[in-house]
């Protein structure tokens, strides 16, 4: 059964549509100087404004693992974005934060993470052909220019524990609710 995180969300008005169409993990960016980065209180605002029932992924890209942990409370995941290591997985994991580990089409290694998410780019919104999808034994997220259109074709293809979908859920650069109702309404129809 393929499971929805819809990722990028960056104001209080996208988490009363998270509320709304109960995705299965919601995102933001940890990380500073991204269009879609939140700081600190947003982030707790969103937090304490989001369903308790959905959880949070704070996504990184090669912060060290202090400032990673001083986000517990916030977030439930840590996606990491950049160059990280196994050692850093594993601090994160001890520390009692589930991990989502971001890898290229063509650098698909394993991982030790609670997810491995296969992306073509650093949340480009653009995807990779799905015939390069290797198998693994840690449950695959795929990310990368999904939107209502692919979206089943995706899931039909790739069979993957979950779909990751920014750009894809906005209209004009804004989070858009009817397009995250249709997207998590596909991923339910099909699961």
């Amino acid at each position: 059964m393929t499971k929805i995180k819809l990722c990028g969300n960056f104001r209080l008005a996208d988490v009363a549509y998270l509320n709304q169409v109960q995705p299965d993990f919601s995102g933001i960016i940890l990380a500073p100087g991204h269009r879609r980065s939140v700081d600190r209180n947003l982030a707790k605002a969103m937090r304490r404004d989001l369903d308790p029932k959905i959880p949070l992924v704070g996504v990184f890209v090669n912060q060290n693992l202090a400032e990673i942990l001083s986000y517990q409370g916030i977030i439930q995941y840590v996606q990491l974005h950049g160059q990280e290591d196994e050692d850093l997985v594993a601090q994160l994991q001890a520390a009692g934060l589930a991990v989502i580990q971001v890898m290229q089409p063509s650098q698909q290694v394993f991982t030790q993470a609670d997810y491995r998410l296969v992306d073509a780019g650093a949340g480009s919104g653009q995807n990779f052909d799905w015939q390069l999808l290797k198998d693994s034994p840690t449950p695959t997220i795929l990310a990368g220019g999904l939107n209502v259109d692919n979206l089943a074709t995706a899931i039909a293809q790739t069979q993957p524990a979950v779909v990751d979908i920014s750009s894809g859920s906005e209209v004009a650069g804004l989070k858009d609710l009817a397009t995250m109702q249709r997207l998590v309404q596909t991923v339910r129809e099909l699961s």
